[in-house]
């Protein structure tokens, strides 16, 4: 379906389903048959007129997302999210199958930098997994990118978070910063808060794989302080799997005990896989 006449039949659903006249989603900003063309996919509208619709209708931009996607995860989330199994599980079948999917995409639409980014994330994540060297080419690549933008988004924070354990001290203190920096900003969307929180924990866990103890402190401390929702239970177990972690290279009792607690706890909601990869990292301790 043209994406026009699709936005626009969403539009005429929402005006419907809430019993909204044409004037009061215009707000008088723009005409309402400009609006009745566009619910029948006879004419445009552009951004700001369909963010006055929108807001005239006390609809969410995200809610609108769901109805233009049909109440499905877009196909960004579901890739991200399917690395992100396939990582924590170390299941390499899995990962090099995304990695032959975007490889395929880059040779469909070789121009494509984003193709790109994405084949160098997924092949970054396949070299971590098998234990491999990550080739420093890739790693200067997304770091350019990264650079390049002066406000990221989910986008930015997903490359960063998955990529930082091969960036060198200085280059993951400035970005850790420059994200700390706008932490309030990105926990206000809902959307990005757990996002966010995974970038915080992969810095945390970096700077202890690197027994930076003020660095890791820093992003411990941050995370304590605006907390955790329950609604991130995995992410909520991790931070105290670090902390304790955090307690071992402090040399104090109990602490590998305590990381195999939480480690327990993970295994015990369900995530078998992930409890033993933390079982196998304690035990090289």
């Amino acid at each position: 379906m043209e994406k026009n006449l699709k936005t626009g039949i969403i539009i005429a659903f929402i005006r419907e389903t809430k019993h909204l006249k044409l004037k009061e989603m215009t707000g008088g900003d723009f005409s309402e048959s400009q609006l009745a063309k566009f619910e029948k996919g006879e004419t445009e509208i552009t951004v700001g007129k369909l963010f006055t619709v929108l807001e005239n209708s006390n609809v969410y931009l995200d809610e609108f997302q769901n109805l233009y996607n049909e109440y499905e995860q877009s196909d960004e989330y579901n890739y991200r999210h399917e690395l992100a199994v396939a990582y924590a599980q170390k299941n390499i079948k899995v990962i090099k199958e995304i990695q032959n999917f975007w490889e395929e995409k880059c040779q469909q639409k070789p121009d494509n930098k984003f193709y790109q980014i994405n084949k160098i994330v997924v092949k970054i994540n396949l070299e971590m997994a098998k234990g491999s060297t990550v080739f420093k080419e890739d790693t200067d690549f997304l770091m350019n990118y990264l650079e390049s933008i002066s406000e990221w988004g989910r986008y930015e924070l997903w490359i960063f978070g998955n990529c930082l354990r091969h960036f060198d001290d200085n280059a993951l203190e400035y970005y850790g910063m420059q994200i700390l920096g706008k932490a309030n900003y990105y926990h206000s969307i809902h959307l990005n808060q757990q996002i966010v929180i995974r970038t915080f924990l992969n810095l945390i866990d970096t700077w202890l794989r690197r027994e930076n103890l003020m660095q890791a402190f820093k992003y411990i401390n941050h995370l304590n302080e605006i907390g955790i929702s329950i609604n991130f239970f995995y992410e909520k177990i991790i931070l105290k799997y670090h902390e304790a972690h955090y307690k071992v290279l402090q040399k104090q009792n109990g602490a590998i005990e305590e990381m195999k607690k939480h480690a327990q706890t993970l295994g015990d909601y369900g995530y078998s896989v992930e409890a033993k990869a933390l079982f196998e990292e304690i035990e090289k301790l």
